[in-house]
């Protein structure tokens, strides 16, 4: 005789295997209960992002290393920052973060809340800001003055292109720097207006009565525009180029092989950001860190080659 089945049944659960409630994961963002101070940092982080009249740095980097690369951005820029302007690095316990916020406990997340609440001081905003894009492989590092882009990454890169020895580097995922002077909005108006502000510095402009230049240069550089377009389809580079070129007075040649100036214009999305740099720009692999850290490791007998080349 078979036995009794008995009545009661096992219910599957509705949130797991078995009836048991679900465990806090202390790692990690699945499952975890996060005090309002997690959330605002989090709400932070995703509000950072481009505005008009930022300037900076754009950086390309190794795909996939982007986290290192921002590590690697970040102490260059700490590096550089005291170097040329005297700016001491900040203290990490300061800005709230220090890399490990999944090991933070529940109690020094509220203690931290808490101390930010009645603290009558307003942080103060970074000298160097490092943001991650929507794109792969790409950086950008606000900077705000006494910062100057185009002189810290100039700097950056001679003083890499004097580097032999591996050990001297000072990035392994880092790629191309390209310096933003400022940022408009990528439309035809956006374009112009950056332009007058940025080339004044440097060129006399077309139509130079309307007060756009303070000191017209006595030398009438010669130059060459070089756009990048990066998750942008409205503008058209032909247009660009045009539009930038058309500012300029005529005094000012172009020389596309052998500039005096070279102007970078890079358009992200609805960015568009420009700057003015020096003739060694080609020399210096475009700014390429790793490419020139690959020329310096090339053996000296190489470099007579090419320039017979």
């Amino acid at each position: 005789m078979d036995p009794p089945t008995s009545s009661k049944r096992k219910h599957p659960a509705i949130n797991g295997s078995d009836a048991r409630p679900p465990k806090i994961s202390k790692h990690g963002s699945g499952g975890r209960w996060q005090t309002p101070y997690h959330k605002a940092k989090l709400e932070a982080l995703k509000a950072k992002g481009l505005e008009v009249g930022d300037m900076g740095i754009w950086t390309t980097c190794v795909k996939g290393k982007e986290r290192q690369a921002l590590e690697e951005l970040a102490n260059i820029c700490d590096e550089y920052g005291a170097l040329l302007y005297g700016i001491e690095p900040e203290n990490p316990a300061e800005t709230g973060e220090n890399g490990e916020d999944d090991d933070i406990d529940i109690e020094s997340s509220i203690k931290k809340e808490i101390q930010g609440m009645n603290s009558a001081d307003k942080p103060k905003e970074s000298i160097f800001e490092p943001l991650r894009m929507d794109l792969d492989c790409l950086l950008f590092v606000r900077t705000r003055p006494p910062v100057d882009p185009v002189e810290m990454v100039q700097r950056i890169c001679r003083d890499a292109n004097g580097l032999r020895g591996r050990e001297d580097r000072r990035s392994r995922f880092i790629n191309r720097f390209t310096p933003i002077t400022l940022t408009a909005k990528a439309t035809e108006s956006g374009v112009e207006e950056v332009a007058k502000q940025v080339l004044g510095k440097h060129f006399q402009l077309a139509g130079d009565g309307n007060g756009q230049t303070t000191a017209i240069k006595p030398d009438a550089h010669s130059y060459a525009i070089r756009p990048s377009f990066r998750a942008h389809n409205t503008l058209k580079r032909d247009d660009v180029i045009k539009k930038v070129a058309s500012l300029i007075a005529p005094c000012h040649k172009v020389n596309l092989s052998s500039p005096d100036k070279v102007i970078l214009i890079d358009i992200y999305q609805t960015f568009c950001g420009m700057s003015v740099v020096d003739s060694d720009w080609e020399a210096l692999k475009r700014y390429n860190l790793h490419e020139i850290y690959l020329s310096g490791s090339k053996p000296p007998s190489e470099t007579p080659k090419k320039a017979k080349e």
